[in-house]
């Protein structure tokens, strides 16, 4: 074989074995989490709670701030002075009896990331969990997708947050005494949507 066909051959060899190196990548399986921050407008957390045994009821608080930053770190902060029951005489109570929202206006999550994570699969996620003063390692199954240039983050299965873990047993107490109540249980499923943008 002349030199020209050997060089042509080597060349082919090398743009084929390039272009499988660029199949296998896992960049479109997984996320490199760089500088994200999140979009609160179009992010959710939702809570239910359970009163007198078996009466439901859905909550909500909005997010005040949260980003991810170049050291994969994940900082969420949800702001408790919005908690939304739809009845205002009780948002009062959450607010001063619960929360104590004077001294403790937020609640923060927060984690060390993983270098990439798996997009569109459930998968654990360990956070810590500051709220009321407490803090406290926790858990979650989420899901993450690429929306366009959004990145989506939810749950897969509802949280549970024992109140009891974070000393709000006390004002819950409280709370279903002056509600006129049998009980209010301490745990509440929380369930939410981040949605961040580059």
């Amino acid at each position: 074989m002349n030199t020209p066909k050997l060089i042509l051959l080597i060349s082919i060899l090398l743009l084929s074995a390039c272009h499988q190196r660029k199949e296998a990548s896992p960049a479109d399986s997984e996320l490199s989490p760089i500088n994200w921050q999140l979009i609160t407008t179009e992010s959710q957390l939702s809570f239910i709670t359970t009163k007198n045994k078996n009466i439901t009821e859905e909550h909500s608080i909005q997010f005040s701030s949260g980003y991810i930053n170049n050291e994969k770190q994940l900082v969420i902060k949800t702001d408790l002075t919005t908690v939304n029951t739809n009845i205002e005489i009780r948002d009062q109570r959450l607010r001063d009896l619960l929360f104590e929202v004077d001294q403790f206006p937020l609640a923060t999550i927060s984690t060390q990331l993983e270098q990439h994570l798996p997009l569109t699969e459930p998968f654990t996620i360990e956070f810590e969990l500051d709220l009321h003063g407490i803090k406290q390692n926790m858990s979650a199954e989420v899901m993450i997708q690429s929306i366009g240039d959004k990145l989506v983050v939810t749950n897969y299965e509802p949280v549970l947050v024992n109140g009891k873990d974070f000393a709000l047993d006390d004002a819950i107490n409280q709370l279903t005494k002056i509600a006129s109540l049998q009980s209010i249980d301490y745990s509440v499923l929380v369930d939410f949507k981040l949605t961040f943008e580059k």
